[in-house]
């Protein structure tokens, strides 16, 4: 049988109010249910100042919601009201004690006495709570829509998965998700025991956004706070596993939503994207501004759609102006991590659900896509302190191998084949571990060129062709510390399939 809104309602009836008496539906605390195939979605409306407190009303509404029939997940969210002359609907029965407690939170002396919420930081802003298996968030933002920031947020987790790093991707715009959209991912995601969401996956790409839970044509109709809600459970109960990276593609604009969100989720730092065009950049301004006023790093700008040149006739033509948020970086004081020019290529591949970066790899966009993923990991080791500078490089017998020496005079040669096989764009080839191609029959590749980054990676030709591959110092450094634990595995995975280094 179906689960229907009445049943729900029922249940509910089960879990007391935040003073302990009656029960949250006769005091006129739910709303916004929303029943989507096996998920329920719905909020329970508590004083602002009594928020924190009241957490464990909220896990007990979602555990006995779960425990209905046919729930397959829950996402329970608690809104608050916070304006003092806001009037309830009339035909909504509220409990007097619920009202004295409201009363006290807009007075600002609730059940906390003064004291701050817990997980409050001075000043009021929470302490952003880590999660669980990913090292660093780094939010991809925008001041204003249609600067195209989600198709550079998901080609940029995908160029650090193609520089060498376990990336994920968490599609923050709940409105108007476009993640699932880009990586061509449909279905529901699974639950594990533990309660908690699987991420779905696009080549590779470790994915959550509500879009998975929702149609593409509905509409979500949710209040602010309900919002922020949901983004925390989509962030933190879900098994993301262990990653490097996990990008996050923020809403636009720079309204509350963005800044709470800037405020409780641990972000490494955050890459503002923009057009050249003065009004984008008015806009780009105030998400910067935004970012700073948190104490969040901006690692750089990126300048999108930055001109175009015309397939046919080769004709440039600065649609939206150009190097515009170049100048703005430089006047800022903030890096510029690069242009990417408006092509119909990687317009066509994000409508198709067939990111640029993960199926034309060879591409001068995937190439461009790969460089700034490189200078928004270099800009966050300096920002975390471990900022690497460049090795000293030099191709040695005959073009065998590669002499590596590091300003701490730590040195290693790395074997060109060494090299060739685990390219960082050779090993993301198919995508996940399971489609991954094992590179084989480069027992006498030779290294033809180096080709410096700036200064925080090199693009290494082979004689075979292949310069794809963009090595970062720390990703030399690794292969250096781990060169016979990689071969090994190397040659065991040859084995297993029946290839050979000839």
């Amino acid at each position: 049988m179906p689960v229907s809104k009445a049943h729900i309602l029922d249940r509910l009836r089960r879990v007391k109010g935040p003073d302990l008496e009656g029960n949250i539906v006769d005091l006129g605390l739910v709303s916004d249910i929303l029943i989507k195939e096996d998920r329920v979605y719905f909020s329970i409306t508590v004083p602002a100042s009594r928020a924190g407190e009241l957490e464990s009303l909220r896990q007990a509404a979602e555990k006995v919601v779960r425990e209905v029939e046919g729930v397959g997940g829950v996402v329970a969210v608690l809104t608050a009201e916070n304006k003092p002359d806001e009037i309830r609907p009339s035909n909504v029965h509220e409990h007097p004690r619920v009202r004295e407690a409201r009363k006290r939170g807009m007075a600002g002396d609730g059940a906390s006495n003064g004291q701050p919420a817990p997980g409050a930081a001075p000043g009021g802003m929470r302490q952003a709570q880590g999660v669980p298996g990913v090292k660093h968030l780094i939010a991809v933002a925008s001041g204003k829509g249609g600067v195209g920031k989600s198709t550079v947020a998901v080609n940029l987790a995908l160029g650090f998965q193609a520089i060498g790093l376990k990336a994920g991707i968490l599609d923050a715009d709940i409105y108007g998700p476009s993640q699932p959209r880009l990586l061509g991912i449909s279905g529901k995601p699974e639950a594990t025991e533990g309660k908690k969401m699987v991420p779905m996956e696009g080549y590779g790409l470790k994915a959550m956004s509500m879009g998975f839970m929702v149609d593409e044509g509905t509409p979500i109709v949710w209040r602010g706070p309900m919002v922020v809600q949901a983004l925390s459970q989509m962030l933190r109960q879900v098994e993301w596993g262990d990653l490097d990276v996990l990008v996050i593609d923020m809403p636009p604009g720079t309204g509350d939503v963005q800044l709470t969100i800037a405020q409780q989720v641990p972000l490494s730092g955050a890459v503002i994207v923009s057009t050249p065009q003065d009004l984008a950049l008015i806009d780009a301004r105030k998400g910067l501004a935004m970012f700073r006023k948190v104490n969040i790093p901006v690692l750089g700008i990126v300048e999108n759609m930055s001109t175009f040149i015309c397939p046919k006739c080769g004709e440039r033509s600065d649609i939206f102006g150009h190097g515009g948020a170049k100048a703005e970086a430089e006047k800022l004081g903030v890096p510029f991590l690069g242009e990417v020019p408006l092509h119909m290529d990687v317009r066509a591949t994000s409508d198709a659900g067939k990111p640029i970066t993960a199926t034309a790899p060879a591409s001068p966009q995937a190439q461009i896509f790969r460089e700034l993923a490189v200078r928004a990991w270099a800009e966050l080791e300096v920002v975390q302190g471990k900022g690497m500078k460049p090795p000293a490089l030099e191709i040695v017998h005959g073009g065998e191998a590669l002499q590596v020496t590091f300003a701490t005079r730590d040195a290693h040669e790395l074997p060109a084949e060494l090299l060739r096989v685990m390219s960082p764009s050779a090993e993301v080839q198919g995508h996940s571990k399971e489609q991954r191609v094992t590179v084989a029959g480069k027992r006498r590749v030779k290294i033809r060129e180096l080709r410096p980054v700036g200064n925080y990676a090199v693009r290494v030709v082979f004689d075979d062709g292949h310069d794809t591959g963009l090595f970062m110092w720390s990703y030399l450094h690794m292969l250096g510390l781990q060169k016979d634990k990689r071969w090994a595995e190397y040659l065991a995975e040859l084995k297993e399939k029946g290839l050979s280094r000839d």
